[in-house]
């Protein structure tokens, strides 16, 4: 199996159907770490993951907070760590203690704290393809996640 697949999103509403695939597939304890410029959408793709999980809830970007909680059972943790100047800094956010619970864990900016995020975990790119196109790379790290895909997880309906 290719260990990354790619696919192209064209607007707001592909991508954060996406997003409510990856929620409807997303268990506790899990982590997806998200990269890309300003703008390529990765707090749209949380917004559909929030969705897919708690539906009718709403998240908003935690660029100010840094790190905002969403609904329980399972919890979600999302952290934007656009505005972290050191990696040393996600050591202050307690994101660690928060996901102890068996929250789902949903990190913007995931390149900006090399090393802080578990090593079973699934990654996901967005870049730039047009004007109103996205270009999302997704790939599994570690065997749970690569099995998940495998076994088609999300796989669309």
């Amino acid at each position: 199996m290719d260990p990354a697949r790619r696919s192209l999103l064209r607007g707001a509403e592909e991508t954060q159907s996406l997003g409510r695939l990856l929620g409807r597939h997303l268990k506790p304890g899990d982590w997806v770490a998200l990269s890309g410029d300003l703008g390529a959408g990765k707090t749209t793709l949380v917004s559909g993951i929030v969705e897919g999980i708690h539906p009718g809830m709403r998240s908003r970007s935690p660029t100010y907070v840094r790190v905002e909680v969403y609904g329980g059972s399972p919890a979600i943790v999302h952290a934007d760590l656009y505005r972290l100047e050191r990696a040393e800094e996600w050591d202050t956010l307690g994101i660690e203690d928060l996901a102890s619970d068996g929250a789902i864990v949903v990190v913007e900016w995931a390149d900006r704290a090399p090393g802080r995020l578990p090593e079973d975990r699934l990654d996901i790119a967005m870049e730039y393809a047009g004007p109103d196109a996205r270009e999302v790379r997704i790939e599994a790290r570690g065997e749970a996640w690569a099995r998940r895909l495998s076994e088609g997880a999300l796989d669309p309906a």
